[in-house]
């Protein structure tokens, strides 16, 4: 975010800021409150001259003190400057006869990029990720095309925000940096204007441009040579992002999307799976939020990360609503708000704001929306059709912990096809973790268990892994693979009181190894809980 000063011999004291703050009577405090520095010291570094502001914050310096650069003693060669704001008029134009080529021309930082993470001090367990973009993003001086992929959730935005405010990545793209959100609606249009107006296309020719095409060639000229990260966030259809590209050969593109086979096409070798937090990798980000709870109950703890599988959109959710019904650090309100975010239900239903810019046309505001990992997952799931959604619904039986299953298993318990079953990985609904066989995420699977009835589902569960141990009842290893899965089986034919699936597996005792039997023993005298069936649920598969 600070990009030391270079070059300059003896550091020269920035007066003119300093000047401008005190005729105010700003403490250093308040002006890195309003502009959102976490430390003041960092403004009396920017007033010493040992530092000076990247293009975010010098633009956030510009609209509080409604000054110019220069005026505040901080026009410099190697700072990046957008010549828009929310808010804010340009601060310089360009000719309208040589915007195509102009050398002088203002850098671009997009106010459509996701404000820095202040709340929790950047981001959490990403440093590997982030280096490596770093170098591959900022290695030589051609064109490099990077994609992110993961689940909703897990993170993408919020890294490609990150690189988008490193120093060393804005002084590689010193001509700016473009960021473009398509979503579902793919608002091609609308972006590739906003833009044409960054970019300093005079208001005179941009009226004159009818389509996307017209768009695109305008744009692109107006780029030109210029070296530019092009940045193309949540990508849902490969259209979308060959309308962005529209970059010349200094241009570097990084892409976000769900989709593995959209990062892939996108960027081969250079697509990058984002991976959730594993335990310890949580409580990191949840410390942030709520560090009581680490501190005297990390049980506790730990448990809210298994529960939304360490998906960090999930710990940010839980950690701040345990954050503000536990304020003052009463133990019997904190310990109300974990029984409370047992159901999964719950956790699917808090939402928080996300602060977000989006355009219309040539406006720019700031909206609010609400996001919860409901709605997240709620996305990708409607994205589907009926035969995946259904699909989806009936993997949920399966246990979302050990070695995954088979798929053989997937099939013959949800009863759909092995086309359907490809869709739900394409979509990045379901992960592929080893030869043959795959796995539901926490959440996900929560969010499919309550859209379809699931009765037939476990009764097919139950009939497979009969046959299973049937098969391999003296196989050792091949129980072992599917231990965690006939255990759940077990689990089901007693809540549903299988009492002809019960003898067909047990009937005979010598024939049952030692590794079921354990199974077996523990199924007995553990308590096995119905499931609750969800109201209004669907009750068979698509016709």
């Amino acid at each position: 975010m600070i990009q030391e000063a270079k070059g300059r011999g003896r550091i020269q004291p920035n007066d003119a800021l300093k000047q401008e703050r005190q005729r105010r009577g700003w403490s250093r405090g308040y002006v890195a409150e309003q502009i959102g520095i976490a430390d003041p010291k960092t403004i009396g570094r920017w007033e010493r001259g040992a530092a000076s502001p990247s293009a975010y914050f010098l633009q956030r310096l510009c609209h509080l003190f409604e000054m110019r650069p220069h005026e505040l003693g901080l026009l410099q060669e190697d700072v990046v400057f957008s010549p828009a704001l929310p808010s804010a008029q340009p601060l310089t134009a360009h000719p309208d006869e040589h915007y195509r080529e102009s050398e002088s021309a203002s850098p671009v930082f997009d106010p459509l990029i996701p404000p820095p993470h202040i709340e929790t001090e950047g981001l959490v367990a990403r440093d590997a990720i982030l280096r490596h973009l770093k170098e591959q993003l900022c290695l030589g001086s051609g064109r490099v095309q990077m994609a992110l992929y993961g689940l909703p959730g897990v993170g993408k935005t919020a890294l490609a925000a990150e690189l988008a405010y490193d120093s060393e990545v804005q002084q590689r793209f010193r001509d700016g940096i473009l960021w473009a959100a398509p979503g579902t609606e793919a608002s091609v249009l609308a972006h590739l204007e906003r833009w044409g107006h960054l970019l300093g296309i005079p208001a005179t020719e941009m009226n004159r441009l009818t389509t996307v095409e017209m768009f695109i060639r305008k744009v692109r000229a107006a780029i030109g040579m210029r070296q530019m990260l092009i940045v193309i966030d949540d990508v849902w259809t490969t259209e979308s992002y060959f309308a962005f590209n529209v970059g010349g050969p200094n241009c570097s593109y990084l892409l976000t999307t769900r989709f593995p086979t959209i990062a892939l096409h996108f960027a081969n070798a250079h697509a990058l799976h984002v991976r959730v937090w594993d335990e310890e990798e949580g409580l990191q980000l949840l410390k942030r939020f709520v560090p009581t709870l680490v501190a005297q109950d990390e049980a506790a703890a730990r448990t809210l990360i298994r529960a939304v599988g360490g998906l960090p959109l999930g710990i940010t959710i839980l950690g701040k609503y345990c954050r503000d019904h536990s304020y003052g650090g009463q133990q019997r309100r904190l310990q109300a708000v974990l029984q409370h975010l047992n159901a999964a239900e719950e956790r699917l239903r808090l939402t928080m704001y996300q602060v977000r810019p989006s355009v219309e046309q040539r406006e720019w505001k700031l909206e609010q929306p609400l996001i919860s990992m409901g709605m997240a997952i709620a996305s990708s799931y409607l994205h589907l059709d009926e035969h995946a959604q259904y699909m989806l619904s009936q993997l949920s039986v399966f246990p979302t912990t050990g070695k995954g299953f088979s798929e053989e298993a997937a099939l013959a318990v949800s009863g759909m096809t092995i086309e359907t079953l490809d869709t739900l990985v394409d979509a990045g609904l379901l992960e592929v973790i080893g030869a043959g066989r795959y796995m539901l995420h926490q959440t996900i699977a929560d969010y499919a268990r309550m859209q379809h009835d699931l009765s037939a589902a476990r009764k097919r569960m139950v009939a497979y892994f009969v046959r299973y141990v049937e098969l391999y009842g003296m196989d050792n290893h091949a129980l072992a693979i599917e231990l965690h899965n006939i255990q759940e089986a077990l689990g089901m034919a007693f809540a549903l009181s299988f009492s002809s699936t019960e003898s067909q597996l047990f009937s005979v005792p010598e024939r049952i190894p030692a590794v079921l039997m354990q199974v077996y023993e523990h199924r007995l005298i553990a308590p096995v809980i119905a499931q609750k069936r969800p109201h209004r649920l669907l009750t068979g598969p698509p016709s």
